[in-house]
This record gives C-alpha cells, sequence and structure tokens, in this order.
C-alpha cells in the first residue's frame, strides 16, 4: 500500500513541473548573440630570438571588429613548468602577436582566446607552434658602448655563415642589464653543479667592472641567482667580480679576481671557496696579477696544473691538482736563464701551445722601461727563452697576444698591430688602421677539436667617426710564416667596441 501511495506522489510532482515550465515559455525573449570565428591560424614555425608577427582573421557575425574596445584578447600557450611537469602561460593580450620570440626550442601548443565583453562569451583557437633556435652557435663579443658593457654577438647559421646580432640580451628578452663598462666574457661545459645559481652544465659568463653574471646557455635569460657570487661557497664583498675565469681540462677551471685565485673541480666536487694563493710556509697569502696560465692536458695521466705570479714577491708560483695552495717554483739547476722570483712587475702572460706548450710572459723592470720575454714549461719547470724585448715602441704596448703556430708576439698601439719575432728580434708593423683604433686582438683557445682555426688571428678595432654601438668590426688572419703579411679571412661589422670575445661552441 505504501508503495503505491509513493508511486502516486511521484507522478503528481511530476505532471505539477510539466505544467510550470509550460507557464514559463512565454517569459523569455531571444536575440542573436556576436559570434565570433577565429580564421588563418595554423601551425608554424617560429625563431628564437627573432620578431614574430601573427595577425589572425576574425569574421564578427554583428560588427566589422574594428571597434576593439568591444572584446579582449590573449595568447596563451602549454608550456614546462620548471617541476617536471607543464602549466599554461599568458604571452600578451593584444589582438595581433608581435614578439620577439623568447620561448626555449621546442613544440607548444598555443591557444588564441577573443572574448566578446557584452556577453563574457569567449572563442578560442588552437594551434602548434614550434620554436627553433637559430642563435645557439658563434662569437659572444663583450663590447663597450657609451662607456657601457654591451653583449654582442656573430650569431653562426645553418649554411656557416654569420650574422650580427647587436645588443643580445635584449634581442632574445633577457632580464639582464648589464652595469658598469665591459670586463670580460667566457664560457666552457662545467659541469652541472647543484649550488643556489644556474645548475646547468654550460657556463656562460658577462663581466663588467661592478659584477660577474651567468645567463641560461639556451634562451640567454637571467635570475639575480645567477651572481657569480653565488657559485662561491664563503663570504664575497658586495662589488666583487672576476678578472679571468678560464677552464684547465676537464671540468676543472680557475678563477682570479680581487688579486686572489679559486678553484673548481666539478668531478671531485670542489667549489670556488676560499683563495688558493698562498704557500704552506706563507698562510698569510700574498696579490696575484690578474692572470691565469693553466696548461691544456693532453698527455695521459698527467696532473693539471695552473701557473699565477705573486705580485707581492714578485715571483712565478704554481698550483697542482686539487690542493688548496699553491707553491713556489724553484729555479733549475741547469739550463737556468732567469729566476722564478723575477724581481719584476708582470705586464702579461699566457699559456700558448706553441712548441710543446709554454707560458709566456713579459715582465717590465721596476728600474727601468725596459721589458722582457720570459717562457717556460709549466710542468717541467724547463725554461725555453728569456730575453729583453727590443720591439718598435714596445714601452707603449697596450695589449698583446701569442700565434700557438709560431710564436710571434703580436702587441697592439693605438690603430697600429705590430708583431714580434723572438728568435730574429725584429719587428714588423702588421696592420696600420690610421684613425681607426684596435680594441682587441687575441687568438681563441677552442676546446673542442672539431674547431681547427684556433691559430688564426683576430683582430677587433672600431671607427671613432661612425654612430656609437655599430661602429665596430671583428677580422679573421691567417698568419704565415717568414714573417710575411697577414691574410684577411673574414670581417664583421655593425658591433660594439669588442673589449672581449669567446666562441660558443656546439
Amino acid at each position: 500500500m505504501l508503495k503505491n501511495i509513493y508511486i502516486y506522489m511521484i507522478a503528481l510532482l511530476a505532471m505539477y513541473n510539466i505544467q510550470s515550465c509550460k507557464k514559463d515559455l512565454g517569459n523569455y525573449s531571444y536575440h542573436e548573440i556576436n559570434n565570433v570565428v577565429i580564421r588563418s591560424l595554423n601551425d608554424t614555425t617560429a625563431i628564437f630570438g627573432k620578431r614574430f608577427v601573427l595577425k589572425p582573421q576574425l569574421v564578427f557575425s554583428q560588427d566589422d571588429g574594428t571597434d576593439t574596445t568591444k572584446y579582449s584578447y590573449e595568447w596563451l600557450f602549454d608550456g614546462p613548468n620548471g617541476l617536471g611537469g607543464r602549466g599554461l602561460y599568458k604571452m600578451t593580450n593584444t589582438k595581433n602577436l608581435d614578439v620577439n620570440m623568447t620561448l626555449t626550442a621546442d613544440t607548444y601548443n598555443f591557444f588564441y582566446g577573443v572574448t566578446v565583453k557584452e556577453t563574457g562569451v569567449k572563442y578560442q583557437k588552437k594551434f602548434v607552434l614550434k620554436v627553433v633556435n637559430e642563435i645557439n652557435e658563434g662569437w659572444f663579443l663583450m663590447c663597450e658602448v657609451n662607456g657601457k658593457a654591451r653583449l654582442d654577438m656573430l650569431s653562426k647559421l645553418t649554411d656557416g655563415t654569420f650574422i650580427a646580432i647587436p645588443d643580445l640580451l635584449k634581442t632574445t628578452g633577457s632580464d639582464l642589464v648589464l652595469k658598469g663598462k665591459p670586463h670580460m666574457v667566457y664560457n666552457y661545459n662545467r659541469g652541472i653543479s647543484t649550488g643556489p645559481g644556474l645548475n646547468a652544465a654550460y657556463a656562460i659568463y658577462l663581466g663588467t667592472d661592478e659584477a660577474t653574471e651567468r645567463i641560461d646557455p639556451e634562451n640567454f635569460s637571467w635570475k639575480p641567482l645567477y651572481n657569480l657570487k653565488t657559485e662561491i661557497f664563503a663570504p664575497m664583498p658586495a662589488d666583487f667580480h672576476a678578472d679571468v675565469i678560464v677552464q684547465a681540462g676537464g671540468v676543472h677551471s680557475y678563477m682570479v679576481g680581487g688579486n686572489d685565485a679559486y678553484l673548481y673541480d666539478r668531478t671531485r666536487n670542489v667549489a670556488y671557496s676560499v683563495p688558493i694563493n698562498y704557500l704552506p710556509t706563507e698562510p698569510n697569502g700574498f696579490k696575484i696579477a690578474p692572470f691565469a696560465a693553466p696548461p691544456l692536458t693532453s698527455a695521459v695521466n698527467r696532473t693539471q696544473i695552473g701557473i699565477f705570479y705573486d705580485t707581492d714577491n714578485k715571483r712565478f708560483v704554481k698550483h697542482t691538482d686539487i690542493d688548496n695552495y699553491c707553491t713556489a717554483i724553484p729555479d733549475p739547476k741547469e739550463n737556468k736563464l732567469f729566476s722564478f722570483s723575477t724581481g719584476m712587475n708582470m705586464i702579461y702572460m699566457c699559456y700558448s701551445p706553441f712548441g710543446a706548450g709554454e707560458i709566456f710572459s713579459v715582465l717590465k723592470d721596476p728600474t727601468s722601461n725596459k721589458r722582457f720575454l720570459a717562457s717556460f714549461d709549466g710542468f717541467s719547470n724547463v725554461q725555453s727563452y728569456y730575453a729583453e724585448i727590443l720591439a718598435t715602441d714596445f714601452d707603449k704596448a697596450e695589449q698583446y697576444a701569442v700565434s700557438p703556430d709560431l710564436g710571434y708576439l703580436f702587441y697592439k698601439i693605438g690603430g697600429k698591430l705590430y708583431q714580434y719575432d723572438r728568435s730574429l728580434k725584429t719587428t714588423k708593423v702588421m696592420l696600420d688602421k690610421g684613425a681607426e683604433k684596435i680594441s682587441l686582438i687575441k687568438f681563441q683557445t677552442f676546446l673542442s677539436s672539431k674547431y681547427t682555426d684556433g691559430n688564426k688571428l683576430i683582430v677587433c678595432s672600431y671607427d671613432p667617426a661612425k654612430p656609437e654601438g655599430a661602429n665596430g668590426k671583428m677580422e679573421v688572419f691567417t698568419v704565415p710564416s717568414l714573417n710575411a703579411d697577414l691574410i684577411p679571412v673574414s670581417s664583421y661589422s655593425g658591433i660594439g667596441k669588442v673589449q672581449s670575445l669567446t666562441y660558443r661552441e656546439r
């Protein structure tokens, strides 16, 4: 009985609802809304660091769409969230997409949305965007523009040619703003670290006279934690910056800054920390010159070393393996050409693969204007050369470079480039640029054997009469034997005044 009553009540309730619906049919008015059709958005490709424009075709059912205040727009993309997953991110709120592409090379699902403000109805179109990176190999150029640092690049294209990219950080949308005057740029594969800084295996360091920063090696992005000081496990002054960072074989490297030297070795978990410029018998330490000359090890089972110069005691010192100190280099008992405790001021020092590999140094007698060239094997301490440099106007020299093939010592004064043959003790003017100024001379040390141009001389110059920021030039020359004239190989212009450079290998 109860069951029948229950069924009867449900039937009455259903009939009441049907009648109510019939009565409400006349209470609503219906009208057409403004529909939007999105066209001309297909799967496409963008190039990282370059301008990217998309102009979708919009068709509106009630107007021509020219009054953009009636609508809102958004461009969304599905990208990595940095935690191993993915998320939805907004790129911009403009009708058309017109940006410098800063997304890293990858394939993204993109969503373009148009919302009609009157109704709140949103229309969306999905497409796939593939971002490719053409800025992945080439020359990083730390330039001076109007007295400030700017990073330019000569980017290598797929056909092997190079194009100039002035102000790479601005072009790629990096948050890094370089402060101060240009000082150095260096890059190498240092291995992945677990510190608070940038945990990328490949390191790109940009240095000014105020700070040294790292940038992401793939998209050149930056965060405050990428400052070099975060890689040093010791308190550092606020204005600390590196004078030199140089790889010393494998993932072993040296850094010089603030008259101190530091060691990094990823394989054995040695981080930049306390300075290594002291002797066990001299625990108070000493100041060193802004040079580090680690021979690139090639022989099997050869211990890694680095050569530095103690400016307090005016002597060469050596660091070995992962020691946390240096040692004084003893004078040879045989075939001694000079004392490693020279008593002179260090002007320039580098490692050159010339011969069997030598440490080249230019020393100045503190009591006169005389300069001396000293070279020796960093491993065995065998001395190979020592003599006064009898080169034209050498006391006015501003920069130096050593030919890795021929051992010639190049130096520059203003717009002139000179070559000094230490064997013949002769000088030759190799370039005279007149009113133009030479800003840098260098032989690039390539770390991969696939690059064979380490014996080419790089000369960077600028024309003071041309517009600042585009008046620089980089030229590459072959250095022939027998003191013959330089042979031009390539030339690039439209850049700043280059103060330091390095090659981004791939």
